[in-house]
C-alpha cells in the first residue's frame, strides 16, 4: 500500500515531478561522463608508459637517479650474463648538448637496444650504420626544437675519459607518445652508437625486462610497474582533488532540487496527511510514504539517465574530447589530441548508489516534522509541535 501510494503521488506531481527527474538523470550522466574522463586518461597513460618505456619492469644500477645527471657515468655496469636478450632492453644514458638553429640546448642522450621486440619505442629507426650519426626525437622535443625528419642537429658529449667531441646527426625519425619521459629534454640513439661514441662496450644504466628476473645481486634493484608509475598516480590524485569539488557542486544541486520539492510538498499537503493520519495511518508510515518517493525519483533518474545518457556517453567514448594544442605541454603523461573516457560498472554503481543514499537521507530530513504532526492541527492546515501542544 505504501509503495503504491508513494508511486501515485509522485505521478501525480506532474512537470515538478519530471523536472526533478530530468535534473537528477543529468547529474548522474555527468558525473559517469567526467569522471570516466578520469580513468580514460589514467588508463591510457599508465598503459602507454608501460608499452614504450616500464615493460614488465625495470632494473637500475644501484647508483642510478634519473633525477640526477652526475649520477649517470658512476651507474653503468654491464648487463648480467643470465638473463635472456630477447626479453631485455637496456638502456645508456649521458649528458650532452645539442645546437639547433645556431642555439645551445643541454639534454639528455639516451641509448637503446634497436633489435628489441618487448616495447612500443620504434628504435628500427636507429639501426647502427658505420660512419652515420643518427638520432630520434620525440614530438614535443621536436616542436620545441622547430626541427622535422631529416634535418640535422649539431650534438656534443663526453666520453668515459672526460674528453668532448661533437658530430652531425641527422633526425631519421620523430616519433609520437602520449608518455614524457621519454620525450621533453632527450634525444634518442641506437645502444651500439653511443657506446662507440662514449667509448664504452656493453654497460648501461638501466633496463627494462618482460618479467621479472629475480635477484640480480647487489648492483641492480628492480623496480616494479606500480613503483615505477607512483609518481604519475601521486600527479593524479591530485588533479582528481578538483574534479571531486565538480561532483560535491552536481550533488549540492540534486539535493536541493529534491529537498526543496520535498518541503514544498510536505507543506501543500498537511491536510493529506492529517486525513491519513487520523484514518489510521501511523506516523512512521507516512514518513516511509515521502521517504520512499524521493528514492522512487532517483529511480525515475536512473532509468532515465540510462535511455538517453547510454548513447550519449558512448558517442563520446568514441569521439573523446578534443584537447588545445597547449594542453600536451603541461607536462602530464597522457595528454595528447583528445582524451577517450572509459566506463566500468563499478563506476556506474558507485554513483548510482551515492547519489540515491544522499536521495534517502535529503527525503527522509523534510519530513522528520511529521513525528510531531497533531492529526487535528493538521487537518486544519497546520503544523504543531507536540510538546509545545502538551505544555500548554
Amino acid at each position: 500500500m505504501i509503495l503504491k501510494l508513494a508511486w501515485r503521488n509522485i505521478i501525480g506531481g506532474g512537470f515538478r515531478t519530471w523536472l526533478n527527474v530530468f535534473i537528477l538523470s543529468l547529474v548522474l550522466v555527468a558525473i559517469i561522463g567526467f569522471h570516466g574522463l578520469y580513468i580514460g586518461w589514467q588508463q591510457d597513460a599508465e598503459d602507454n608508459s608501460i608499452k614504450w618505456h616500464i615493460a614488465g619492469g625495470q632494473y637500475w644500477q644501484q647508483k642510478y637517479d634519473p633525477y640526477d645527471a652526475f649520477s649517470f657515468e658512476d651507474s653503468r655496469a654491464p648487463l648480467p650474463e643470465a638473463l635472456n636478450e630477447s626479453e631485455t632492453v637496456g638502456f645508456l644514458v649521458s649528458q650532452g648538448v645539442i645546437y639547433p638553429n645556431g642555439r645551445m640546448k643541454n639534454i639528455i642522450i639516451k641509448g637503446v637496444k634497436t633489435d628489441q621486440q618487448i616495447l612500443d619505442l620504434p628504435t628500427e629507426y636507429l639501426t647502427y650504420e658505420p660512419g652515420k650519426y643518427k638520432l630520434m626525437l620525440g614530438y614535443r622535443m621536436a616542436r620545441k626544437l622547430n626541427v622535422e625528419t631529416g634535418d640535422r642537429l649539431m650534438l656534443r658529449w663526453r666520453d668515459k675519459n672526460g674528453s668532448f667531441d661533437a658530430a652531425d646527426f641527422e633526425i631519421v625519425h620523430i616519433f609520437k607518445s602520449t608518455v614524457l619521459s621519454i620525450d621533453q629534454g632527450m634525444v634518442w640513439l641506437g645502444l651500439q652508437q653511443m657506446h662507440e661514441m662514449l667509448k664504452l662496450t656493453d654497460e648501461v644504466n638501466y633496463f627494462s625486462v618482460k618479467k621479472y628476473n629475480g635477484d640480480l645481486g647487489k648492483k641492480w634493484q628492480f623496480k616494479t610497474q606500480d613503483d615505477l608509475l607512483a609518481e604519475f598516480r601521486a600527479v593524479f590524485a591530485t588533479e582528481l582533488t578538483g574534479a571531486v569539488f565538480m561532483y560535491i557542486l552536481l550533488m549540492f544541486l540534486a539535493m536541493i532540487a529534491v529537498f526543496d520539492t520535498q518541503v514544498l510538498s510536505l507543506f501543500k499537503r498537511r491536510k493529506e496527511v492529517g486525513m491519513m493520519m487520523a484514518l489510521g495511518v501511523t506516523r512512521s508510515q507516512v514518513i516511509r510514504i515521502f521517504t520512499l518517493e524521493g528514492l522512487l525519483s532517483g529511480l525515475l533518474a536512473v532509468i532515465l539517465g540510462a535511455i538517453w545518457g547510454t548513447p550519449l556517453l558512448l558517442k563520446f567514448q568514441e569521439t573523446g574530447l578534443k584537447l588545445p594544442e597547449m594542453m600536451d605541454s603541461y607536462g602530464l603523461d597522457g595528454l595528447m589530441d583528445a582524451m577517450y573516457p572509459k566506463y566500468t560498472i563499478g563506476l556506474v554503481f558507485l554513483t548510482v548508489v551515492i547519489v540515491m543514499t544522499i536521495l534517502l537521507v535529503v527525503s527522509y530530513l523534510p519530513v522528520k516534522k511529521i513525528s510531531r504532526l497533531l492529526p487535528v492541527d493538521a487537518l486544519k492546515g497546520k503544523i504543531t509541535n507536540k510538546k509545545k501542544a502538551g505544555s500548554k
